[in-house]
This record gives C-alpha cells, structure tokens and sequence, in this order.
C-alpha cells in the first residue's frame, strides 16, 4: 500500500484510472483554504460507469472533512461544486488481491 492523494479545482474535474492490478481506497476528502468568515456549503461528487452519485456535502464551518471507505478497481471521476477553491481527496493504493475487499455492487434506480 503507499499513500494517494489528488486535488480537485473547481470547476475541473479530475478523472481517475488505477494503475493495471491495483486498486484505489478513498478514504477522506478535505476543503482547501476558505476565506474568513465565509460560509460554504460544497456537494463532493463521483462518477463511475457513466453514473454520477453524490458522495457527500461539506461545510466550511462546520464540516470541512469527510471519511469514506470506498475502493475502486476502475476508472472514476471525482467533482464538487466549490466555487471559491479546491478539495483535497486522500486514501491510498494497492494490489487488487482476490478476496482482500468485500465485492460491492451499486445500482441506481
């Protein structure tokens, strides 16, 4: 496993491709600097296989960081609605061992 980690500007999305056999864990995302005593409230999105999913909201005075326990063994795309700054998303990577994460399916109705 080493560290990984990207940053997000806003308005550019950035698309994410794991390296051949290796698997990508997003474990947190943070907000960068936000101006004093400005109050923002920013939507963290992910899209994976043409599906576009919300995976939380932060809140600059509230809530500047989220935890996540998300693995991925495909091609993602991560975004966000700041308007004033980036955010910061942190996990690490690894080998894709067979049977080493739980398969987890998710459907959109």
């Amino acid at each position: 496993m080493e560290f990984w980690g990207v940053e997000v500007k806003s308005g550019t999305p950035l698309k994410v491709k794991p390296e051949e056999g290796m698997v990508i864990h997003l474990s947190q995302a943070s907000m960068g600097e936000v101006k004093a005593n400005k109050t923002e409230s920013v939507n963290l999105f992910i899209n994976v296989d043409g599906k576009k999913l919300v995976l939380g909201t932060l809140l600059s005075d509230k809530l500047p960081q989220q935890l996540f326990d998300l693995v991925f063994d495909r091609d993602f795309e991560l975004s966000h609605n700041s308007k004033s700054g980036s955010i910061y998303f942190f996990g690490y990577k690894g080998d894709n061992q067979p049977g080493e994460y739980p398969l987890i399916s998710i459907y959109i109705l």
